[in-house]
């Protein structure tokens, strides 16, 4: 897990967490939704992540409101029809692969999202034809535009247990978007070695003091509104457990318990509420890099192309350096202190680089070993 976890983020510009969220949902045999902007590598993800395991089956399909079922379990068999029998030929279709990626989800018709909720389900079905059929599928990936707004979408949005926010490559990672030779995925694993993790990871014990702190965070999301049901809080800990099988963890740490920033909510407009509850139970060190973080792009937004506001936010971003450098001196935050250090010190560069006239990039090349 490790392997395909770096593989794929060397392939891709700043969509780690999106690949964390889709091993996640692979480990967990749980379905993840991805939403974004076009144009966000949300297709990409998807497709990078299942070329990196062999042996398994990938189907992609783009949904509208005038998909027909054939479209997803494939074209209606003439024998059948001949034999008086109404069937599908499933060969190729997501009947029949262990990974798929549904592409502008939402704008599928009702009777087409609702052909999906058994598919999506716990029980992995399919009407095909007339039949109801066990399907090989282990994680769907679904990507929109925009969150769902139709209440009639509230059963099959609640099926992706993992639901993701992305959005467009930072200023920083322009360069490398631009100009850098990525690397092809290839396979790193095999699908039974993903078999064999995601059973490991059911088996995780789960801490004492994270069942604590997995109490406390529902408690406080219920305080501040937030619903969630039964079902996503006891699906949630499969997630807790794929979370700590995909770190190499011996058992379920308080830590893991931050990926259900991706999981404990209904409503997409408590995201960042549910997001900075379960961040400062799970992981309090994290949580305060993560502020210090979004501090850092709310001053480089803030400034613009104006001289001072520059200038204030280099100020800004000298401090919420001097203090992430701290953390990472005391080899707080599991690595993630020092990642933000690095991110705060080139934004910090390519702001001084600007307000100097001299190109960003050769700025932090001049500036590669000083302070």
């Amino acid at each position: 897990m490790n392997r395909i976890s770096k593989t794929l983020n060397a392939a891709l510009i700043e969509r780690d967490a999106e690949i964390r969220a889709c091993l996640l949902g692979l480990i967990a045999r749980e379905h993840v939704l991805l939403v974004g902007p076009p144009g966000t590598a949300k297709s990409l993800v998807a497709r990078s992540v299942a070329a990196a395991i062999s042996g398994s089956r990938y189907c992609e399909r783009l949904l509208s409101g005038g998909t027909p079922p054939e479209v997803l379990f494939g074209p209606v068999s003439i024998a059948g029809l001949r034999a008086d029998r109404y069937e599908h030929v499933g060969a190729g279709s997501v009947s029949e692969c262990e990974i798929a990626f549904l592409d502008e989800f939402f704008r599928g018709s009702d009777m087409i999202l609702d052909t999906l909720l058994h598919l999506l389900g716990p029980e992995r079905q399919a009407l095909i034809g007339t039949s109801q059929v066990n399907v090989p599928l282990v994680s769907a990936v679904a990507a929109s535009n925009t969150w769902p707004t139709e209440p009639h979408q509230a059963a099959v949005f609640d099926r992706f247990q993992i639901r993701r926010t992305v959005r467009a490559v930072s200023p920083q990672g322009r360069e490398a978007l631009l100009y850098a030779d990525l690397p092809p995925v290839t396979p790193v694993i095999t699908l039974a070695e993903l078999h064999d993790a995601s059973v490991l990871a059911q088996a995780l014990a789960v801490m004492p003091e994270t069942r604590t702190a997995l109490s406390q965070i529902l408690d406080e999301l219920a305080g501040a509104g937030i619903r969630v049901s039964d079902r996503r809080a006891r699906l949630s800990v499969r997630v807790a457990r794929a979370s700590a099988q995909l770190d190499g963890a011996p058992a379920v740490h308080p830590g893991h318990l931050e990926d259900l920033s991706m999981v404990l909510w209904s409503d997409p407009e408590s995201v960042d509420k549910a997001g900075e509850i379960i961040a400062r139970i799970a992981n309090p060190v994290g949580a305060r890099i993560n502020e210090t973080l979004r501090a850092t792009d709310d001053a480089v937004t803030a400034a613009g192309s104006d001289a001072a506001g520059r200038m204030k936010a280099i100020k800004q971003l000298e401090e919420s350096e001097r203090e992430v450098a701290k953390l990472a001196a005391a080899g707080a935050g599991n690595g993630r202190a020092k990642a933000a250090a690095t991110y705060i010190r080139r934004e910090r560069i390519r702001m001084q680089a600007l307000a100097l006239g001299i190109d960003p990039a050769k700025a932090e090349a001049l500036l590669g070993g000083q302070s």
